[in-house]
């Protein structure tokens, strides 16, 4: 298996995301969350601050998204995390964290949050994140927690 994480652009992850991650998905998928770590509020401002999205590709195929962007608070957020179901169990998805850490750590983030499934749990346990919630019921899954990587 030849691996090869690229930056992608935003509509190369839409699709994915609307057509795997969250099919049933109501609300707007957009370039950025307005949410924070914890959050209470939204924070439109995150919309100013710099994303990034990741591409796995096995032999020319993608294989699995991730995306990334800066918060108000320094903190980055990690989102989307999606590996095709024939390539996963291979480490994808905590190479693809790690490409989003790695590209916060050049934004001078101080730390990285995310909101994953429990499903994908332990993808983000490997990659070092800590729980930070409890498991919650979420417009995309039925649970979710936010997660925490001091940097």
């Amino acid at each position: 298996m030849i691996d090869n994480i690229r930056l992608i652009d935003f509509d190369t992850i839409l699709p994915v995301w609307k057509e795997k991650l969250w099919p049933d998905r109501v609300s707007a998928i957009e370039t950025h969350s307005a949410m924070l770590h914890l959050f209470t509020e939204y924070d439109m401002g995150n919309f100013l601050l710099p994303s990034w999205y990741h591409g796995f590709y096995v032999n020319g195929e993608l294989a699995g998204v991730n995306s990334g962007h800066m918060c108000t608070d320094m903190s980055a957020r990690s989102r989307g995390l999606w590996v095709y179901p024939k390539y996963r169990q291979k480490g994808i998805g905590k190479q693809l964290l790690i490409a989003s850490i790695d590209k916060a750590l050049i934004h001078n983030s101080l730390s990285v949050w995310s909101y994953p499934r429990k499903s994908s749990w332990q993808t983000y346990e490997s990659a070092g994140f800590v729980l930070t919630s409890e498991w919650q019921n979420t417009e995309t899954s039925e649970a979710n927690a936010y997660c925490y990587l001091k940097l």
